[in-house]
């Protein structure tokens, strides 16, 4: 074979693997002598829906499903009629479901959110799609859109949903939404950054899990609870850290559930992912559109700051941005501060990552903008994703023991795939009895 009949044969092949998993589903019409797909007809009940019922104020009213459904009928009816095609009660229901999916929902994912297994869905390009079961690996599965223009057109519905725009003009949107009860971050990536459009997408479950479904899942220990209870309820700051998808967001949201007067606190988020108790303020970051020019994260960090809180929750720092947490360590009179940071969980790699962070937060003063970390934010909780499983990972503390400069103290570490205490003990007070640390 030629080289040029390689490269016709090797086209060929890639022509037939970008079509797979879209063949059409033909239904028989005008009583047999032709076929129609059933994505032809969605795309029919589209339009015949949108010229009949754009401009109406029915369309407005229909705020339920069942109302939206109700209104949808006529229309698919209308549609068969037109084309004589005759459909069992079956198809006529998936013909619905794909239509409705199509006008008020998001299409094929629409299946993958009312799933209560998946917890991500990754998107590269219109042909590649995986799914990600629990805490295990990702999982692909067949294309999903239809083409670009069905891909665009479904991101764009989830991203002005959230407040957002696919605009091309930024490297990536992060943002988030509830759907179906579960909150939902997603992450855009834009030709500006690469080749065609990739997302991102975290769901989490619809239920946030008690301090006893983490114990029983093997997330936390009994000892493990205690001990982050106590810092909880302290006066003291802490950190959540762990790598993307490691349950920072999951245990920072159960941790909230009790902290001390709620109602002083505010947290500023990146996509609205926390579940936070009642009377905590809840500042997002705003992506610019046509109208506004947006507000950062930095931004609401500095609006948070301007309410004079007892305590700043922030989800989550990240060391690209070190400007934004600037104003915390800078200030004498800065609240309380919890964070979850997304980095490294052991601890030399960790040290590594908060001192960088702090320094680059101001560099005219970089030892004193890592001594105010250090003293801010004490106790540092780190999770991982390992073997299929979300866990703590360990829980550590800055002392100040024999020099200016702070040692990272373990005082509950996963050791042989237990989570032990260590025998050191706090050095900020912490309200555990004495019997705690002699286990």
């Amino acid at each position: 074979m030629s080289h040029d009949d390689e490269l016709k044969s090797s086209w060929e092949q890639l022509r037939r693997d970008a079509d797979r998993g879209r063949e059409p589903q033909l239904l028989s019409a005008q009583l047999g002598q032709r076929h129609v797909s059933q994505r032809a007809l969605v795309e029919r009940v589209e339009r015949e829906f949108i010229e009949e019922y754009a401009e109406s104020p029915l369309l407005k009213e229909a705020d339920t499903a069942a109302k939206r459904l109700k209104l949808l009928l006529p229309t698919v009816d209308y549609v068969l009629a037109v084309e004589s095609v005759h459909l069992s009660q079956q198809d006529k229901a998936a013909l619905m479901n794909a239509a409705y999916s199509a006008l008020f929902g998001y299409g094929p994912l629409d299946a993958l959110f009312l799933d209560d297994r998946v917890t991500t869905i990754s998107l590269e390009g219109v042909d590649r799609a995986a799914v990600r079961y629990g805490h295990g690996d990702l999982e692909p599965v067949g294309p999903l859109f239809d083409d670009e223009s069905h891909f665009r057109r479904i991101l764009r519905r989830l991203l002005m949903d959230a407040g957002a725009d696919l605009d091309d003009s930024q490297p990536f949107i992060e943002t988030g939404l509830m759907i179906d009860g579960r909150p939902v971050c997603m992450t855009v990536i834009t030709p500006l950054m690469s080749f065609g459009y990739h997302a991102d997408i975290r769901v989490h479950p619809r239920q946030l899990p008690s301090v006893e479904t983490l114990i029983d899942t093997g997330f936390l220990s009994e000892p493990a609870a205690a001990l982050l209870n106590a810092i909880v309820q302290s006066p003291h700051g802490f950190v959540v850290v762990g790598d993307a998808e490691s349950g920072k967001t999951t245990l920072l949201s159960v941790l909230l559930q009790t902290l001390p007067n709620a109602d002083r606190a505010v947290a500023v988020e990146r996509a609205s992912e926390l579940r936070l108790p009642d009377g905590i303020e809840r500042l997002t970051t705003q992506w610019p559109d046509e109208t506004t020019r947006g507000v950062t994260f930095g931004e609401q960090i500095g609006a948070a700051l301007a309410k004079e809180p007892q305590c700043l929750v922030l989800d989550e720092v990240r060391s690209d941005e070190p400007e934004t947490i600037a104003p915390l360590l800078q200030n004498a009179d800065a609240p309380r501060q919890i964070w979850s940071f997304r980095g490294p969980f052991d601890s030399k790699r960790l040290r590594n990552a908060l001192s960088m962070l702090a320094r680059r937060a101001d560099m005219s003063q970089t030892e004193a903008m890592v001594d105010a970390l250090y003293h801010r934010l004490p106790y540092v909780i780190t999770v991982w994703r390992a073997h299929g499983k979300l866990s703590l990972y360990s829980i550590g503390e800055w002392q100040y023991r024999t020099s200016d400069y702070p040692d990272f103290v373990l005082l509950l570490h996963t050791r042989d795939g237990q989570l032990r205490l260590t025998g050191e003990r706090p050095s900020n007070t912490l309200a555990l009895p004495e019997s705690f640390w002699n286990r």
